[in-house]
């Protein structure tokens, strides 16, 4: 099968934006498929996320053509004139884009030629459908999802989202996975516990300080760096707490080793390969409720899900050292066969599954 990736979440060289999509790709191609990547970038929503403007033009990586595209506005372009006058979707089996940008990317392209599509959901997605101040983009993004053939969505909590926005019956979950070999290991009678995550507002970096300043036996290990480092920095107030920088990826690995718990509370998290990591680490993971994780991690089954406000991590936190050794180890046994079942190759598959 041959297929067309459109999204703007997509790697060029050492750029640094997350690897889900790209794993993805990677696996389709060792199943034997072709891909090519269409990055779709609005010039205006590239700078407001922190990042580069990338050279437009053509690149090739791991195997991938990366047609590399830059726009002012996502309202009037024409994309076909940035492409090669040979390029076709009739030379595509099936469309497939992430992120709103990529859906309107998709949808002008099918303006011109008609092909299988799949649109895919992200919290950004949710987001822009649901927050006022995007309301220029609506119905625009509207009519991207009323165009695709189905909707994947990142997760469990998402796929309940966009089908009580756009009710259809045709949305499936196309999770990520890790390729890990998960460990199980008990808890440390010093307890260490870790986040990793940007450090920005929607993050809740600060609930999980608040609650470690209240609990100073407890050491914290923050992975990440970003605009909120320096307002952290001021409200950690006790030597428990570690600011440990932006790590690569070995050595995110290796903290998550040394670690017991796992805590991200992320809003409008659209799924969090770091929370997959802990879990193969033989971290106990504690989630928002009603977000991201939400659906893969199952509250007192293979993790917990909470409220994002310090008390409720706290009486979790307590909740967990109370536990008897029995129940820590069926929860880190249902821990390992969750992240068994998320290979990346699983994942891929899966996700061509219910394209096919």
């Amino acid at each position: 099968m041959k297929i067309l990736f459109v999204t703007d979440l997509y790697p060029i060289g050492e750029e640094k934006i997350a690897k889900a999509l790209f794993y993805f790709v990677q696996e389709w191609q060792k199943l034997g498929h072709e891909v090519d990547v269409i990055r779709a970038n609005f010039i205006t929503n590239t700078l407001l996320r922190g990042r580069k403007i990338t050279e437009e033009k053509l690149y090739e990586e791991s195997g991938t053509k990366i047609y590399n595209l830059n726009f002012h506005t996502p309202f009037f372009f024409n994309v076909y004139n940035k492409l090669p006058k040979d390029f076709s979707l009739k030379n595509y089996d099936v469309m497939i884009s992430h992120m709103p940008c990529g859906a309107l990317m998709a949808q002008k392209l099918l303006k011109k030629e008609k092909i299988k599509y799949i649109c895919s959901v992200h919290a950004s997605d949710i987001t822009v459908l649901t927050d006022f101040k995007y309301l220029p983009f609506r119905n625009s993004l509207k009519k991207a999802y009323k165009l695709a053939d189905k909707i994947s969505a990142r997760s469990p909590i998402l796929k309940e989202k966009i089908e009580k926005i756009i009710p259809n019956n045709k949305t499936f979950v196309a999770y990520s996975g890790i390729d890990i070999e998960p460990i199980e290991k008990p808890l440390n009678k010093e307890l260490t516990i870790t986040t990793v995550a940007s450090l920005i507002k929607r993050k809740n970096i600060d609930v999980i300080i608040k609650a470690l300043n209240e609990m100073p036996q407890i050491k914290l290990n923050i992975i990440g760096s970003g605009p909120e480092e320096k307002n952290l920095k001021k409200l950690a107030n006790g030597s428990n707490i570690q600011f440990l920088g932006q790590l690569q990826k070995p050595l995110v690995i290796e903290q998550l080793n040394k670690s017991d718990i796992f805590v991200l509370l992320s809003d409008n998290e659209t799924f969090g390969l770091s929370y997959l990591e802990a879990m193969a680490t033989g971290n106990i993971v504690i989630g928002k409720k009603g977000d991201g994780i939400d659906g893969i991690l199952k509250d007192n089954e293979n993790g917990f899900l909470i409220n994002p406000n310090s008390e409720e991590l706290k009486k979790c936190i307590d909740k967990i050292l109370s536990m008897k050794e029995d129940e820590i180890s069926t929860i880190k046994a249902n821990c390992a066969k969750t992240i068994k079942e998320l290979t990346s190759q699983s994942a891929a598959e899966n996700y061509l599954k219910n394209i096919q």
